[in-house]
């Protein structure tokens, strides 16, 4: 009768103990997921950033660091604009 007792509470501990385990190697995991999609967000901004920056560089015909109106219609009357603009 002990024995049985022994057996059920000894299976009992380790099935908690397996248990635990997989618990903590999926909270590591799901850990690991947020980090990854953190770190890929960070990438895609900062491709956003330099692809805004470039368009605003090709716009500056002039190379002064501004963009005045003959420079901003010409850019709205590019098609490269509305391709570009698609993409995002």
């Amino acid at each position: 009768v002990f024995f049985l007792l022994y057996r059920c509470v000894l299976g009992f501990a380790v099935l908690n103990v397996v248990n635990a385990v997989f618990v903590q190697q999926t909270m590591r995991t799901a850990s690991s997921d947020e980090e990854l999609a953190y770190k890929q967000r960070q990438k895609e901004l900062a491709l956003y950033t330099k692809k805004v920056k470039r368009l605003f560089q090709n716009m500056d015909s002039t190379g002064d660091g501004a963009i005045n109106l003959e420079e901003f219609s010409k850019l709205v009357q590019s098609p490269k604009l509305k391709f570009w603009m698609s993409q995002l």
